[in-house]
């Protein structure tokens, strides 16, 4: 077994490098317990994952925590499936109502996993026709789910019990991405995917593209918040499949234009040095303690403060950033808001219940007392 950053975090990679090639595992460590493996894996949402190792060892967690990890697995498994069966018949309704869609990130990749299981989501996200946001509301409604809101980054969200999240995407990225070669690149999108043969309205990206956006996407997030061990995770299951398939060529000058080939190449030394032979050295280890530290998707504290502190230092002034983050603009709040859309008189109202759930709710307040430790920073 490797040794990465600490004893911890190097069995719980080496549990996970396991699980994804089926190959039995070493026993548990002396000097580490299974409740801080566990709470680990629960951090990033793995644990499902390593109970496919756990169940191998001769030595198992004591009964209780062991009936946990298994019910993990058994949860994950329900909603896998559920969320295969859903996805299909999202997109075959949504193609009868001629939308154009492409699915996208895990919707794909989950399927290329050993276990469909493995590969949790939170959500399915597909890239739609923005021009369709009318049809697409009407064709959920149907199928019995509801919108629970629009994202300020360009999503709107709808949701079906027991387990369903689905995120219908304006853009491939978000508009005030940080990285503007990546948003400049996706510009036209739709140019680059590919029509399906017998589904008109179905897209897809090339195996290629498909691993340039996934590189993009977890750029996007490991320089705003940080980004989980899924997502190397599904960097090596998809070099497992695709790996001489690819136009490595080809992936690495489009990685160029967005001028993210250098941390492109860092991710791929990342999982080599996690679940192959690669070398460990003082890079690996910074971006594996980042990482672990990062939780599934990050953290609410390192996003938003990256976030705002660049909508600062794009201000004016202080008291103008302070009007408008306090009193945003109809079209900014539409998004939270889609009452505004036919009656945009009680933007007030809006403004007061907005300014109430801040106070509210816990991490609405973190987010508050982030923005104003930046403020308070700012010389102007």
């Amino acid at each position: 077994m490797k040794q990465i950053v600490n004893a911890n975090i190097s069995y719980l990679i080496h549990l996970i490098g396991c699980a994804l090639d089926n190959t039995i595992p070493e026993e548990l460590p002396q000097d580490i317990t299974w409740k801080d493996i566990y709470q680990l894996a629960k951090y990033h949402s793995i644990n499902n994952v390593i109970f496919y190792s756990i169940e191998k060892l001769a030595k198992k967690p004591d009964e209780e925590l062991y009936k946990k990890w298994m019910e993990s697995r058994d949860k994950a498994i329900f909603k896998g499936i559920t969320q295969l069966y859903e996805r299909d018949s999202i997109i075959e309704k949504l193609t009868e109502a001629q939308i154009d869609i492409c699915p996208l990130k895990g919707c794909i990749i989950k399927e290329l996993y050993p276990s469909q299981d493995m590969r949790t989501m939170a959500d399915l996200d597909i890239l739609m026709d923005s021009n369709k946001g009318d049809v697409v509301k009407k064709v959920f409604k149907e199928m019995g789910y509801t919108l629970d809101h629009i994202d300020e980054e360009g999503h709107d969200v709808y949701k079906k019990k027991p387990v369903m999240n689905v995120e219908m995407h304006h853009y491939l990225v978000p508009l005030d991405i940080l990285q503007k070669e990546i948003l400049q690149y996706y510009k036209n999108v739709w140019e680059q995917l590919i029509q399906d043969k017998n589904n008109k309205n179905l897209y897809s990206m090339s195996k290629e593209d498909f691993y340039i956006y996934h590189i993009a996407h977890m750029i996007k997030h490991y320089k705003t918040g940080g980004t989980g061990i899924r997502s190397f995770m599904d960097i090596y299951i998809y070099k497992k499949h695709y790996n001489q398939l690819l136009d490595w060529k080809y992936i690495y000058q489009e990685l160029d234009k967005m001028k993210i080939r250098e941390l492109a190449v860092t991710f791929e030394k990342v999982v080599e040095a996690w679940f192959q032979d690669g070398i460990i050295d003082d890079e690996v280890e910074q971006v594996t303690t980042y990482v672990v530290t990062s939780g599934t998707y990050g953290t609410l504290e390192r996003g938003h403060k990256v976030r705002m502190q660049n909508k600062l230092e794009n201000s004016n002034n202080k008291l103008t950033y302070v009007i408008k983050r306090a009193f945003p603009n109809v079209k900014t709040m539409k998004k939270s808001y889609t009452i505004l859309y036919k009656f945009p008189i009680v933007l007030p109202l809006c403004w007061i219940h907005r300014g109430i759930k801040a106070f509210i709710y816990k991490d609405k307040r973190k987010k508050i007392k982030i923005e104003t430790d930046l403020i308070k920073k700012k010389k102007n």
